[in-house]
């Protein structure tokens, strides 16, 4: 160590987060926005300054939103593309083009890392409270009953960080994982692949192309600004460091296309995991993002799901630190988090299975499948082409209640758009704010969400939102405190079907705390005791 003890510069935060990436930049603006003091390190000078994910979903743009930041990240985005499947003789066999925003967003968008965190560490800088130590290396890791103490190594002097709560985001090698005495469970491919990103293309399709070719699979998708990323597999033995050299990326790039004279701006071999930590956290220290698990590429799954690491975690940490909840709420953080995050590792498995067929025979067969259901059953050709395979985001144990059959607790909820009585149009983002908000569905959605008392809940002050069906117009009266819109885009219509009326407490991170019929409560006053008991079980 450079300096003893007694000569390093103490800090003290309520969270630090090892780690600037794109889960550890969205949890700092997430815990900053709830006002919660926190200290983010990051070993290097800057953020990422050359291409790595490139894919960002729905529900990780809603989660910009949430940062007030979507309107910004999407001005360097190329929203709403699908993906095509070829056979080797380059026959068109499956098409996923989705069409759905229930959630407010094109489900796949394109993106580039480096600009994505350019702009989430530039707007850090709107909190005071969020301190940022680049180019500090965090050489060891304290933990105690009452907080974790980490001592960073920096070039004017060591500095000490005394934190109540510590957030690895460091990455696939994160050290943090080895503090908690985490190990990963899972496999690695054997398989490696080269990664070609290209500064300009000459391809004109806008979709991923997927060649299903067991002589070579490949998979070409598109960027915004006219960029192009190409990823090539390799055969066992093909030597890794001849597969990322110029002359034999251009022979790759001569035979997949269009592209062989297009500028490279990099070339890398990876190998593609599918593992996850066997623990996500110790008493002060947590997980999250690539820390916690690793994804193969295939399903464009990794980073995003690393921001609902970042979201799902940052509401607890917030309320546990102000006081409002115990620490009991974060041992629901893996619980929630892990059977998802594999869920969609076990989704990139598959679609690998796919696009790499191992024998000639192999791809007939899966490719004539594809061929088959398109012409004639539709509803497994739509299952495909509408990404409804994808598992949707739902919790099945964790800071979630009993629905009675509704089958909505646990879920995201849709976002509508809501037209108000004037007419105004509201992203119903925007109108539930960071925190908690109680949500009215039905044709009485108005009156019912107005004679919800939320002060004895303890969570501060929550918005009480009203939502009518599409073909229902709002009831004339005005009631005081309460935003209420029709569902312009009968996202939410399937749901006001199961019931008259619905209530819902609905958490942070848009998922759903608590639904209950309005027929099953009889009164507003039997929501809020249930609400008020979920809570109480985190105290």
């Amino acid at each position: 160590m450079s300096s003893g003890m007694s000569a390093a510069k103490t800090l003290t935060c309520d969270v630090a987060i090892v780690g600037s990436g794109p889960t550890g930049m969205t949890l700092a603006h997430l815990l900053g926005q709830s006002g919660v003091n926190v200290i983010l390190i990051e070993r290097n000078a800057t953020t990422v300054t050359q291409p790595r994910a490139v894919s960002i979903d729905d529900e990780a743009l809603r989660t910009m939103q949430a940062l007030g930041l979507d309107r910004d990240i999407i001005a360097d985005v190329m929203l709403d593309y699908g993906s095509n499947y070829f056979t080797p003789q380059g026959i068109c066999f499956a098409k996923v083009e989705p069409t759905t925003r229930e959630y407010g967003f094109p489900r796949r968008n394109a993106f580039t890392q480096p600009k994505l965190e350019a702009t989430l560490r530039a707007n850090l800088a709107r909190y005071a409270n969020v301190m940022q130590l680049f180019e500090h290396e965090c050489e060891s890791v304290t933990e105690n009953e009452s907080g974790v103490l980490l001592r960073l190594r920096h070039a004017s002097g060591d500095v000490l960080v005394e934190a109540d709560y510590v957030v690895g985001a460091d990455g696939a090698r994160s050290a943090l994982r080895k503090v908690i005495g985490a190990n990963l469970v899972g496999s690695t491919y054997n398989q490696k692949w080269v990664i070609v990103d290209l500064a300009s293309t000459k391809e004109r399709m806008r979709q991923t192309r997927v060649m299903c070719d067991p002589k070579r699979p490949f998979i070409t998708l598109p960027g915004p600004g006219g960029i192009r990323r190409y990823e090539f597999m390799l055969h066992e033995g093909e030597d890794e460091e001849r597969a990322a050299s110029p002359e034999f990326v251009r022979e790759l790039l001569a035979a997949a296309g269009p592209d062989a004279d297009s500028p490279v701006v990099r070339r890398q071999v990876y190998t593609f995991h599918a593992r996850k930590a066997d623990r996500w956290n110790s008493k002060r220290i947590y997980l999250a993002g690539d820390a916690a698990h690793l994804s193969p590429p295939f399903a464009g799954q990794g980073m995003n799901s690393g921001l609902r690491d970042a979201h799902n975690l940052a509401w607890k940490l917030a309320a546990v630190v102000k006081g409002q909840m115990g620490a009991g709420l974060l041992a629901t953080y893996q619980r929630e988090r892990e059977p998802h995050a594999w869920a969609l590792i076990e989704l990139a498995m598959n679609m690998g299975r796919i696009m790499m067929p191992t024998s000639e025979r192999q791809a007939w067969l899966v490719q004539s499948a594809f061929r088959l259901a398109a012409r004639f059953v539709p509803p497994v050709h739509a299952y495909f082409a509408q990404m409804k395979y994808k598992p949707k985001p739902f919790y099945a144990d964790g800071f979630i209640a009993d629905d009675a059959g509704l089958k909505i607790s646990g879920r995201m909820l849709p976002q509508a758009t809501l037209e108000t009585h004037d007419r105004t149009r509201l992203r119903f983002d925007d109108v539930a704010g960071s925190g908690f908000a109680i949500v009215a569905i039905g044709v009485d959605a108005q009156a019912l969400v107005a004679s919800v008392d939320v002060s004895s809940l303890g969570l501060g002050a929550v918005p009480r939102i009203a939502i009518v069906p599409q073909k229902i117009n709002l009831e004339p009266t005005m009631h005081e405190g309460i935003v209420a819109g029709r569902d312009l885009d009968n996202h939410m219509g399937e749901m006001a079907t199961r019931t008259k009326n619905m209530l819902i407490l609905l958490r942070p991170d848009r998922y759903v705390a608590l639904a209950m019929r309005v027929e099953q409560a009889q009164t507003a006053g039997t929501f809020v005791e249930m609400a008020r008991g979920l809570v109480s079980r985190m105290k």
